[in-house]
């Protein structure tokens, strides 16, 4: 009996242990706190942006064709979580997790055919692959304006791991790393730009400032910061990362990312969780425009680098499509905190329904949607859209016209 006694004891003091010790959390919204190219984590599914273990289980990683750089012959590993780091199964060390990064990103922005993306624009497909099977799974697509170096066209779904169903092809007639696809549309030169200058936004805001300075504009403390056209948040699990590439990136006012685009991406988010197990749902998210500020009696349209690249958007939209009941609304965000009163209904282009649809809570919010400091966001029926936005064709999408195309309601039962 005194034995049973004492193996219990211990049977609990080591649960007590096991409980006291810290879990172990993959941060994937956090940049600094995860490798730079992170594996997929095959044992355990995200929740709210992380990937959490407790002390003792154990947590398995793959990265199918991309081995760990510390374990150079492996693509898969075995890792028991122990004080918040990690007991490699292979040689029983202890590890941090930022030593068990791939040689190479899971994800790829590949060159690849994309519907009504014609020349003078060219394709993109985010994807990934399987790290059991090996299979190609495409997340979002991009339409890319590379003459000007932004995105004018993405399109993600909140199907089951966003697996975003695109026409007959084959997928090896894609390159299948972003090396292959230096010499097309996203070269290499643009990808440097396009990291360099959205990755320093006091950087941005020299170039701005002397871009201006002859004109002796006053910003009124107002800066530039980067923002991405698809939110993390639209992806599931630990697709979320796949919105770092810097296809997806523009320039927005610092009060306008802060503002209504943050709260537009954070209820279309929620849509979207909330769709998920009743109906499918699909999200484009573009650009239209070229802002323009008033330098004296004229104005002067704002492109970050010579020949007419990178420039700054004048509207920030996301429309979200319900295909099978025919309905959707667009969402457009006027980009511009500097826009007079006199200004604001030439800006807006449709009769807006914000205030109708039901499940924009964060913008709803005291009318902040009305605020040009934070962005004026209008909410346009997809017929209406189409006919001034030609980034987003009206045959992409079949809605009815009217009231009933309108998706204002989260009618998921």
């Amino acid at each position: 009996m005194a034995s049973l006694k004492i193996i219990a004891l211990s049977a609990f003091c080591f649960q007590l242990a096991l409980l006291s010790e810290p879990p172990c959390v993959m941060e994937l919204e956090c940049a600094e706190c995860v490798p730079e190219n992170m594996p997929v984590v095959t044992s355990h599914r995200a929740a709210n942006g992380s990937v959490r273990a407790r002390a003792g289980e154990e947590a398995r990683a793959g990265v199918r064709g991309r081995q760990v750089l510390a374990y150079p012959l492996h693509e898969s590993l075995r890792a028991v979580c122990e004080a918040g780091r990690y007991r490699v199964a292979l040689d029983r060390k202890l590890r941090h997790l930022l030593e068990l990064g791939c040689q190479e990103s899971v994800f790829e922005d590949v060159l690849h055919q994309v519907d009504r993306c014609g020349a003078p624009y060219q394709g993109r497909a985010y994807q990934m692959r399987e790290p059991i099977t090996g299979t190609v799974r495409h997340l979002a697509t991009v339409c890319y304006d590379e003459d000007r170096a932004v995105a004018i066209r993405m399109h993600v779904t909140n199907a089951a791991r966003n697996h975003l169903q695109l026409p007959p092809h084959e997928d090896h007639t894609a390159p299948l790393s972003l090396l292959g696809n230096f010499n097309h549309m996203f070269d290499a030169k643009t990808r440097h730009d396009a990291e360099k200058l959205y990755s320093d936004d006091a950087r941005m805001n020299r170039r701005l400032h002397e871009l201006f300075k002859h004109d002796k504009y006053s910003f009124a403390a107002q800066k530039l910061t980067s923002a991405n056209l698809l939110s993390k948040h639209y992806f599931e699990d630990q697709n979320m990362r796949v919105t770092d590439f810097v296809s997806n990136k523009v320039a927005v006012w610092e009060s306008v990312a802060e503002g209504n685009l943050r709260h537009l991406q954070r209820d279309v988010a929620k849509l979207l969780e909330m769709a998920r197990p009743h109906e499918e749902l699909e999200v484009y998210a573009g650009t239209h425009g070229v802002l323009s500020l008033r330098t004296g009696h004229a104005r002067a349209e704002v492109f970050l680098r010579a020949a007419r690249r990178f420039p700054v958007p004048r509207f920030v939209w996301t429309a979200v499509v319900a295909r099978a009941r025919r309905a959707g609304v667009a969402l457009v965000l006027l980009n511009d905190p500097f826009v007079a009163v006199s200004e604001v209904r030439a800006a807006v282009f449709c009769d807006s329904a914000c205030g109708g649809v039901a499940w924009l809570h964060e913008l709803r919010r005291h009318r902040n949607y009305e605020c040009p400091l934070q962005g004026l966001v209008f909410c346009c029926h997809l017929h209406n859209f189409t006919s001034v936005v030609s980034e987003m064709p009206l045959d992409e999408v079949q809605v009815d016209a009217g009231v009933a195309g309108m998706l204002n309601n989260n009618l998921f039962v």
